[in-house]
């Protein structure tokens, strides 16, 4: 025989995203299409780095993430999975 306990889960949702280069905001809806138009990124430095094992970790919107890939020498590669 099996016996169950019923208990409460608290789940933590994404309301709204600051992005951190530009500034602006941008509230989340119940259907969380919002999560598209950005991007976050984590980013870890090697031992002995000017950043020695820092982990940085930000929110870019796409408008900002294309200005950003723009000022590359070489343009990233584009491919499918």
């Amino acid at each position: 025989m099996k016996e169950f306990e019923e208990i409460q889960v608290t789940k933590k949702i994404l309301k709204s995203i600051t992005w951190n280069k530009c500034g602006k905001s941008k509230e989340i809806t119940d259907f969380g299409f919002e999560q598209d138009e950005f991007h976050s990124v984590n980013l870890t430095f090697g031992y002995g780095s000017m950043y020695d094992e820092e982990r940085w970790k930000f929110d870019i919107c796409e408008r900002c993430l294309v200005d950003f890939v723009k000022t590359f020498k070489h343009a990233p590669d584009i491919y499918e999975d």
